[in-house]
């Protein structure tokens, strides 16, 4: 049973490795050459820091691969709804397609197939507080927090941020619209002993074990990430890119926890 469990409790937690987006830009808009990469990514993460609704798709491809969607709220308190529609690990496909993933107000509520059985009362959502110890059941809600906050796009610039040797690599468009392309690596291992809260959270999470995290990101004229790819390899040697594409900076974001009657508290043998 723990193993079924953390398997899915893993699928889920990877979907959160993500960001934000969007609004109507000009071509004219975007950063002059003479602008340097440095000082480019420096106003990005000002910008970013400033973001509180977004939503975003991800794609990872690697030593595991997985796709999902979701809808982000990060102020006044953070809440999201996440649903992945596949997920493998060393090549062994996890079923993921229509796992569901909810934060709010400080609670967790996944929808698995897999899961399910574990549930009690046959109710198809599993519902764990954030901080409550679930290690018995081999289900980390916590573990699922961080991987949230690793997809706070404040985070995520300011991390990029700390790059040395960041280069503008051109002009690309990305959803139809005008963005600059960046690319660079952060000393990942000295960087995180820099850091603390939640950025040394994300840092962590982000890095995977690696001592250097390699990226690419394209930001709009509003100096917001369009999309961004990390390139990892873990500490074991497995190599991994995530890919976030965003979409919707600043939308209405919605997060409702599901009908009462479908949610129950996960069964411990």
């Amino acid at each position: 049973m723990k193993k079924l469990v953390a398997g899915a409790a893993v699928g889920t937690s990877l979907v959160l490795a993500l960001s934000a987006c969007s609004g109507a830009t000009s071509d004219s808009a975007l950063p002059a050459q003479n602008v340097s990469a440095v000082q480019a990514l420096d106003q990005v993460a000002i910008e970013a820091e400033k973001v509180e609704t977004f939503t975003a798709e991800l794609t990872m491809d690697g030593a595991g691969k997985a796709h999902a969607t979701g809808s982000f709220r990060l102020k006044p308190t953070p809440a999201f709804s996440v649903a992945m529609d596949s997920f493998s690990v060393a090549g062994i496909d996890v079923p993921a397609a229509g796992t569901q993933v909810v934060l709010l107000d400080e609670t967790i509520y996944v929808r698995n197939q897999q899961l399910s059985q574990f549930v009690g009362g046959g109710k198809p959502w599993l519902k764990i507080s954030v901080g409550e110890a679930a290690g018995a059941a081999g289900f980390d809600a916590n573990a699922l927090v961080h991987q949230f906050q690793q997809a706070d796009p404040g985070h995520l610039a300011k991390i990029f941020s700390d790059s040395t040797d960041v280069t503008r690599v051109g002009e690309e468009k990305i959803d139809g619209v005008a963005t600059v392309h960046y690319k660079g690596t952060v000393d990942i291992k000295k960087a995180i002993t820099e850091y603390d809260g939640d950025l040394k959270q994300a840092a962590e999470q982000l890095s995977n074990g690696s001592e250097k995290l390699a990226f690419d990101i394209w930001t709009d004229a509003e100096n917001l990430p369009r999309k961004v790819v990390t390139h990892v390899t873990t500490s074991e040697a497995k190599t991994f890119d995530v890919t976030v594409v965003f979409r919707d900076y600043g939308s209405k974001v919605s997060v409702a926890a599901p009908p009462a009657d479908q949610v129950g508290d996960i069964k411990v043998p």
